[in-house]
């Protein structure tokens, strides 16, 4: 596409649902986001318990493929599988907005006892 053609379609009355895909690939990002701190989580308790992602497979009753899937960060994980994975490595999946809140919370706390102790030397 050429500039002026950008230009024309920028200054064109024509609805060309911008917001509407902005607002989709942002959500698309948060999807993700999650899906990769999944991920991180699987691989980590994966390593814990020695266990290759042929052993999960079995586990879940799943192909490796699909392991792979979930282990890239890229896959829309059901609710099903969610469980799934939580009950069989033990750990906390659903629980990622909470532990986030958690941890920021932690960490604010952390940084007003910083400061009194600046204050206070």
């Amino acid at each position: 596409m050429t500039n002026k053609e950008k230009f024309l379609q920028l200054v064109s009355e024509e609805d060309t649902k911008t917001l509407t895909e902005v607002s989709a690939r942002i959500k698309d990002r948060a999807m993700l986001r999650e899906s990769q701190q999944i991920a991180l989580k699987v691989l980590l308790k994966l390593d814990d318990l020695g266990w290759s992602q042929k052993d999960l497979a079995k586990e879940l009753g799943v192909t490796p493929q699909q392991i792979t899937k979930i282990v890239s960060g890229k896959e829309n994980l059901t609710l099903k599988t969610q469980i799934k994975l939580q009950n069989i490595l033990d750990i906390p999946i659903l629980a990622s907005y909470y532990e986030r809140k958690t941890a920021q919370t932690e960490e604010m706390i952390l940084s007003v006892e910083e400061r009194r102790d600046k204050i206070e030397a």
